[in-house]
């Protein structure tokens, strides 16, 4: 009885490997542009680091407060 009420459930093997296939495609897209974006974010540090390497000195300029006079 339990049988006959869930036939209509039972998938072939090929068929969740195809729905599996579909559903690891989409992933795979993902994985993709994920990786691309990565890639695009190491390619814009390394060329900032090169060029904070080359920019001149920043001279530091401190202002001292002078003596204080004694009220």
């Amino acid at each position: 009885m339990l049988k006959r009420r869930f036939r209509h459930i039972r998938i072939s093997i090929t068929g969740m490997l195809r729905r599996l296939d579909r559903r690891v495609a989409d992933l795979n897209v993902l994985l993709v542009v994920i990786a691309i974006g990565l890639a695009a974010l190491d390619v814009t540090f390394l060329i900032t680091q090169k060029v904070v390497d080359h920019l001149p000195q920043v001279p530091r300029v401190t202002y001292d407060d002078g003596p204080r006079s004694a009220k």
